[in-house]
């Protein structure tokens, strides 16, 4: 399948432009044909000869100084061994049954009678052999030139320089660059069928086990004796922003999530599923050296210093290289939108109590500051807009918090709220208390807290503290580079690197980097600065 689709795309991206109904620039502006011109500044292809003698005395080999030996590219030498002789045409001189060898290069221009395109190598063949003396002058194009083209059985005395063409290598697909691709690809797929497969089974029965937590505190408790017996027993208050959500709605989907809610589903760590997700990094970079080794093959840089040497040939080098940029393309597009949920995919989906990561999701609601009059058109625009975000699910933001353990309690934070998880409710919940709604109330609490109470109210909300992530400053690349922005660019810059515009396309690479490690500097430091006001620690006197 492979194989055809790269023959199609090479099919594809050979076009030729001809004039089907004219001939350009055969007539003058009056309708008139216009006359054949003569052509000058033309040069003369090389005489070959059964002997030196045989060369015109135009282009005679001159003698060689002492100590030099005349060679069979018509030049003086030391040594012949490892001189070139044209005549052979890269072939070897057991393919010949004559041996030919070169005269001198003629070094003076010759100029063409009634110069036609079409006839363009015979026509300077002609005038490069009347001006040596080998044909008269007298003569006519067409005629008799007693020069014989290049042929390996050839015996004249002399013949044409004029090579065939080599025969252009060609990409069979069968070689093992291709076989290893084939074999790469599919034992990839295979293994990501057998990866969902092996999830599947173990997540048949996970749908029971999400739950629906509300953003706002479930439950307050009372400042005054509320103890964890108490806590257990629901001895407490329910204050009015509490948002009741129904065990039955336990399976609801993220798309069907109430507003203010979120989806909690667990995840645990599996083997397999590490070696899955380092298999998906490693084939993330795969794509991308392949690409580069597309490009550097174009240049000669990959086998034996020859240009198409690993791909046979331009046409097929193009097919291949636009093949692969757009299967690349479309990976990286989908590893930029699966970043999020991607690490989860790799674990087993699991009870709450069970896991090691929660997967936070929540429904983003879409603020629309000003909202006019609508014509059709924006209408027909935002409803297709709505049906697609509700469709795949873009309205979902999802985020992973690692749980935590504080003696037999776990939790999790997630912006900076701090959620329990509650063994009776069977999910994580966060908690406010009750400080006092009243100055009096609030001066009762003048004595502080017992240890007992500072230590529940610490183990439910966590420290009066905001901790703030900054990343360091290669991972902070790394994250401004991963993104669709560098993902367009970085693909054009494939493209440029590939058509020879290697020179802009270093220019425009250096700008981009440079770009983003100032974008980078500045924002790590905003944020250090950020960091340092959110979590300053400072004595209550």
């Amino acid at each position: 399948m492979v194989r055809y689709l790269v023959l199609v795309t090479g099919l594809a991206s050979v076009a030729y432009a001809f004039p089907a109904f004219n001939v350009p620039n055969s007539v003058n502006v009056d309708g008139d044909t216009c006359p054949v011109m003569d052509r000058s500044g033309l040069m003369c292809p090389v005489l070959c000869v059964r002997d030196f003698n045989n060369c015109p005395d135009l282009i005679q080999p001159s003698e060689c100084p002492a100590g030099e030996q005349l060679c069979d590219d018509g030049a003086c030498y030391d040594s012949c061994d490892n001189v070139e002789n044209p005549c052979l045409c890269g072939m070897f001189a057991s393919d010949f049954d004559v041996l030919y060898k070169a005269c001198p290069s003629y070094s003076t221009s010759v100029t063409v009678k009634q110069y036609n395109p079409s006839t363009k190598q015979e026509q300077i063949e002609f005038a490069c052999a009347q001006t040596w003396g080998l044909v008269s002058r007298n003569a006519t194009f067409g005629s008799d030139t007693s020069v014989a083209l290049w042929a390996t059985n050839e015996t004249a005395t002399t013949m044409w320089n004029e090579c065939p063409l080599a025969a252009e290598p060609k990409l069979s697909f069968t070689e093992t660059v291709c076989l290893a691709f084939y074999g790469i690809i599919g034992a990839e797929v295979l293994l990501y069928l057998l990866w969902h497969a092996y999830k599947s089974i173990r997540e048949r029965h996970v749908a029971q086990m999400r739950r629906v937590c509300s953003q706002l505190p479930k439950t307050q408790v009372s400042p005054s004796v509320a103890s964890d017996k108490q806590y257990e027993k629901g001895v407490v208050q329910s204050g009015p922003s509490s948002i009741d959500v129904p065990m039955s709605d336990a399976t609801v989907s993220a798309s069907q999530l109430p507003a203010g809610s979120m989806l909690l589903r667990g995840y645990k760590n599996d083997i397999a599923g590490l070696f899955m997700y380092g298999l998906t990094l490693l084939s993330t970079a795969g794509w991308i050296a392949l690409l580069m080794i597309i490009v550097l093959d174009y240049y000669g840089k990959v086998k034996g210093g020859v240009a198409y040497g690993l791909l046979a040939n331009s046409n097929d080098s193009m097919s291949v290289f636009i093949f692969v940029w757009h299967l690349a393309a479309i990976w990286l597009i989908a590893m930029l939108a699966c970043k999020r949920r991607l690490r989860n995919y790799f674990r087993i989906e699991c009870s709450l109590p069970q896991a090691r990561v929660v997967q936070v999701e929540e429904r983003q609601e879409e603020v629309i500051m000003t909202e006019g009059r609508q014509n059709r058109l924006t209408q027909l625009v935002t409803k297709a807009y709505n049906a697609v975000v509700l469709k795949f699910g873009l309205n979902i933001v999802a985020e992973s918090c690692a749980t935590q353990h504080i003696g037999a309690n776990q939790f999790i934070e997630y912006r900076c709220t701090r959620y329990v998880f509650i063994e009776k409710a069977g999910s994580f919940e966060c908690h406010a208390f009750v400080l006092g709604e009243t100055h009096r109330s609030l001066l009762d609490c003048h004595n502080g807290l017992t240890s007992a109470e500072a230590d529940a109210r610490l183990t439910r909300v966590g420290e009066n503290f905001i901790r703030v992530y900054v990343p360091s400053f290669p991972v902070g690349l790394l994250q401004e580079l991963f993104s669709y922005t560098y993902l367009y660019q970085m693909m054009c810059l494939f493209v440029w690197f590939y058509f020879n515009y290697f020179k802009l396309a270093l220019v425009q690479l250096c700008v981009i980097l440079i770009s983003a490690f100032i974008k980078v500097f500045i924002r790590l430091r905003s944020e250090r600065r950020v960091k340092m006001l959110a979590e300053r620690r400072n004595q209550c006197r």
